[in-house]
């Protein structure tokens, strides 16, 4: 339950955070908006951490690759398309990722959420305009960069000193994808109000969900992680329309009761009492499979 709520809270910051830069769109690109959110954030953890002897850097900055490349390209699509069908769209990364374990329990789950990212995602978009395929396919690319960072997160997170990691990641992140920002952020010369926002941004959708994601991630395993995940599609659309008014459809509302669904089976877990019970009244065979 505690890991539940840690990711709720993780949703809600990010999301408010992505709706909130929503508005930049219109002064700069979606990739100048993310590597400025990805900017910030490593100067505030660095600040914060000062990692500098950090041991295990090489890691550090694999995973700053696909921390930076999924923020990039989810903001890439939601220049184009809502936010909550991008982040349903992203959980084709999780949903493969989830299907590696092999139990009932896993496998009900990753239908559910299967099922629940389609219906979110599928219905509503309108293929044929370019920038709205464009969208889709960034959000799905996005998706595929954040099977590595959950892959590469555990390692840096379960490491000593993983907010550290965090820090030489995001850092590192800021560094390698500044090539595909700054010479539009030099040219556009934003005002100071852009700035500001970017800083507030960078804070909520970056230093603190990633914080919360490596105190998670310390805890259970990285398939878990990822069905936990697939709240977020319900919190990125409650909050984009709250912010801005992106009013979901009857399939991205089924789709959101799947996936809630798919979250109380991965979850849920017997009590001892209950498990002593099952035992007393119905034996063990040697031949059966564990859910």
């Amino acid at each position: 339950m505690k890991n539940v709520s840690a990711m709720l809270l993780s949703g809600l910051s990010q999301y408010v955070g992505a709706s909130i830069a929503v508005g930049l769109f219109v002064a700069a690109s979606g990739i100048a908006v993310g590597w400025g959110r990805i900017f910030f954030a490593a100067l505030f953890l660095l600040a914060w951490r000062r990692p500098w002897r950090y041991p295990d850097k090489r890691n550090a900055l694999a995973f700053g690759i696909a921390l930076g490349g999924m923020n990039i390209l989810f903001y890439l699509a939601i220049a184009r398309i809502p936010i909550g069908t991008a982040v349903a769209l992203e959980f084709l990364g999780p949903v493969i990722l989830a299907s590696t374990a092999r139990t009932k329990r896993s496998t009900i789950s990753v239908v559910l959420v299967a099922v629940g990212v389609f219906l979110i995602s599928w219905m509503g978009l309108d293929l044929a305009e370019r920038e709205v395929a464009l969208g889709f396919f960034f959000a799905l690319a996005a998706g595929l960069c954040w099977i590595a960072y959950m892959l590469l997160g555990k390692k840096v997170a379960t490491a000593d000193k993983g907010i550290d990691g965090l820090a030489v990641a995001m850092a590192g992140a800021a560094i390698i994808y500044s090539p595909l920002a700054l010479p539009e952020l030099i040219s556009i010369r934003p005002d100071g109000g852009f700035w500001l926002t970017l800083v507030f941004v960078a804070v909520l959708s970056s230093a603190v969900p990633y914080v919360i994601d490596q105190f998670v991630l310390r805890n259970i395993p990285a398939t878990t992680f990822a069905i936990l995940n697939s709240i977020l599609p319900a919190m990125s659309t409650v909050v984009a329309f709250v912010m801005l008014r992106q009013l979901p459809t009857t399939g991205e509302l089924l789709g959101l009761l799947s996936i809630s669904i798919a979250v109380f089976v991965a979850s849920y877990r017997p009590t001892a009492r209950t498990i002593s019970r099952r035992a007393d009244h119905h034996p063990r065979n040697s031949g059966d499979s564990e859910i």
